[in-house]
């Protein structure tokens, strides 16, 4: 996908964007995404930039019970199901169809995939607009299910190795503490210290942070509770980039890469180090099927899902405007 103002890049396999390059304040073209190498090196990754589901994010108790029955998911040995469990969307080969300003990506999921029930139909639109990447989540179920889908790109606006002199907002009041597994208990808790966002702080100072609800996940790897539709605000003042996030959904998880030390490359060659992108997760809760309190993420037959998250750039010019 490609434009005056931007080009993308995706691949059918896993719905990855392997790019999304546009110029900085002095007219130089950058990827603003982190890559891998290799197909293979996707292949390794379960999530790096790709679509995430069939639910996104972590669920306890090794499964949940909808409708009066118990389903018990592929989970890790501690109980957990994370990001839908292994082969998730991000490792399968998308059904591609060009459009106009974009591509759809569909697939299908079959009834019992993971534990998970219904056969479930998918589809994702993405769309090139000016200077904003729109993706349409679309599914449907032929029996009653739970759903979380999103976009686990890594976004890094500036030509240097880590985001953490870029600076960001997150439009959140509250945010989900979780347990020791790191799967939310049902709390929400009012954004303090490290975690208030609301008026932008450098990500470095918030990833680096030593209180214990940062340096626990070893940076930000958190769920926020978001205030409307406009979820965040990423900007670098070097490049003079910004990307504003807008969504439909009521979470955002801020992921800031706290595990990557330089084993994987880029597709330039340079090693991805800790701090090398920031995740931003447009989703519903974490554990929802556990926790009735939290928005539902259950998905019945004849009401279809639909999501949408916008990807918003602009680029100050050399005066900083």
């Amino acid at each position: 996908m490609r434009n005056a103002r931007m080009a993308v890049t995706v691949l059918d396999y896993g719905g990855i964007i392997h790019a999304i390059e546009l110029p900085d304040r002095g007219g130089v073209v950058g990827n603003v995404v982190r890559n891998l190498a290799s197909l293979s090196d996707y292949e390794g990754n379960a999530t790096f930039s790709k679509i995430v589901g069939r639910f996104a994010g972590r669920i306890g108790n090794s499964g949940f019970t909808l409708d009066g029955k118990r389903y018990d998911l592929v989970a890790r040995p501690d109980g957990v199901s994370v990001h839908g469990g292994p082969g998730g969307f991000g490792s399968r080969l998308w059904a591609a169809a060009a459009a106009e300003c974009g591509v759809d990506l569909s697939l299908d999921s079959a009834d019992g995939e993971n534990g998970f029930p219904g056969n479930l139909r998918v589809r994702t639109s993405f769309r090139l607009d000016g200077g904003e990447l729109r993706i349409d989540y679309h599914a449907a179920t032929d029996k009653a299910t739970v759903i979380n889908l999103t976009h686990h790109a890594f976004f890094n606006l500036s030509a240097t190795s880590t985001i953490y002199a870029h600076t960001l907002q997150v439009n959140a009041d509250s945010w989900l503490p979780t347990d020791s597994k790191r799967v939310p208990t049902g709390e929400i808790a009012p954004v303090t210290g490290a975690l208030d966002l609301r008026a932008g702080r450098a990500l470095g100072a918030v990833a680096n942070s030593q209180e214990e609800a940062v340096a626990a996940n070893k940076g930000l790897d958190h769920s926020f509770v978001l205030t409307g539709s406009h979820a965040a605000r990423l900007s670098d003042r070097g490049s003079g980039r910004t990307l504003d996030v807008f969504t439909t959904e009521p979470g955002l998880v801020v992921f800031s890469a706290n595990g990557w030390n330089g084993t994987l490359r880029d597709a330039a060659g340079s090693p991805l180090l800790k701090g090398g992108g920031v995740a931003l997760e447009t989703q519903h809760f974490p554990n929802s099927p556990n926790i009735p309190a939290f928005p539902s993420t259950v998905l019945r037959p004849g009401s279809p899902l639909r999501s949408t998250t916008i990807f918003r750039f602009t680029t100050a010019d050399a005066q900083g405007r």
